[in-house]
């Protein structure tokens, strides 16, 4: 079976964070976000990949490769896949699709039944099935109403607060047959929800949807991806690749900790969760909270770090406090006794220096 994923967007949201990684390339547990999508296809029997790159594509070919690895063929449709929308990256890859086929955001984790969706699809006998996940929150997403049958009646994009028709939101993932590719321009900028599945129910060619409440999160904003990490560790996010181990459920309980290789802590202080990357060193009397440390990193005694997010290749000097909501860019040095205050973004290759205050807006 064949899949094709959604690789090429510059993950804007997550900003300093995907100025030198494409979002598929976020570290999740140390492991690309991307890879937890791949292998979830592999293990439902999917044995060729198209993946549509673009932002920093070079990245995800070093790491991917030809797909040996990971047991599956890996081919890449490159180019202008950014301009075109994700139905026209899609067209560009036409030459490739040979039978029903599986589309996938790089970037969602989920614990959907990819087996149930796919036998759902060939029940209806369309051809393009969407899988709906349901939120508390509509108005970031678009919003799907199915009739009895489970076909599609309308959507509406990103509906006001209080205005949303109904809880199912497009999860980013398709079945689709290759008679789909027939409905798209070749050459255009097309968009799946803005422009393809409008022209369908417009001409009466059926969509189908597969409501879902297995785990889903796509990892859009720092807090939903501080949000997944802690899912983890709480177990209500399934990831065979990620053993928590006897971690599971002791995120209220004084502190998961999860760390990469040749990492060195001296006595640290965790509440909720940390996750650290590769080489991290931790000084004493830190104290991490519900936080994540990508790799190469150097905290020194006595820093406060809360509800953030830290870049590769970062200093954090003695005394530091970063608060809530924060997220510090790739490269940085942030010089002791130094406050950054909440929610502020510290862009790459920035210096702080020493006692210095950084307040929000």
């Amino acid at each position: 079976m064949q899949a094709v994923l959604l690789a090429g967007g510059k993950g804007t949201r997550l900003l300093p964070l995907t100025i030198y990684r494409p979002k598929p390339m976020m570290p999740f547990f140390n492991k690309p976000l991307m890879e937890y999508m791949l292998r979830n296809l592999v293990e439902i029997g999917v044995d060729e990949v198209i993946i549509l790159v673009g932002y920093l594509k070079e990245k995800i070919f070093e790491y991917f490769g030809n797909g040996e690895e990971f047991g599956v063929e890996i081919t890449y449709s490159n180019g202008e896949n950014i301009k075109l929308g994700t139905a026209g990256a899609l067209k560009k890859a036409e030459k490739f699709l040979e039978d029903t086929f599986i589309v996938a955001s790089s970037d969602v984790l989920t614990n959907l039944n990819f087996k149930e969706l796919v036998e759902f699809h060939k029940r209806k006998g369309g051809i393009a099935t969407m899988a709906l996940t349901k939120v508390e929150d509509p108005s970031h997403y678009g919003v799907v109403v199915l009739d009895e049958d489970n076909k599609v009646l309308y959507f509406k994009e990103k509906p006001r607060p209080g205005e949303a028709p109904s809880n199912l939101a497009n999860a980013g993932i398709y079945v689709f047959e290759p008679d789909i590719l027939d409905l798209i321009p070749k050459g255009e900028n097309y968009d799946f929800s803005l422009n393809l599945f409008p022209k369908m129910l417009e001409e009466e060619i059926p969509i189908y949807g597969f409501p879902f409440d297995e785990y889903w999160n796509d990892v859009g904003r720092p807090s939903t991806y501080l949000q997944a990490t802690e899912d983890v560790f709480a177990g209500k996010l399934k990831l065979p690749q990620v053993n928590v181990g006897s971690l599971k459920g002791n995120v209220e309980k004084g502190g998961s900790l999860f760390t990469g290789s040749r990492c060195i802590l001296r006595k640290p202080n965790i509440v909720g969760f940390a996750v650290l990357g590769d080489n991290v060193e931790v000084g004493r009397d830190v104290k991490i909270e519900r936080s994540v440390i990508f790799s190469n990193v150097v905290i020194e005694e006595g820093a406060e770090i809360r509800e953030a997010i830290i870049g590769e290749n970062v200093y954090i000097g003695k005394g530091v406090v970063i608060e809530a909501g924060s997220v510090i860019g790739d490269n940085s040095i942030i010089e002791e006794f130094s406050k950054i205050g909440a929610n502020v973004k510290i862009w790459t290759d920035s210096r702080v220096g020493k006692e210095s205050v950084i307040l929000p807006d």
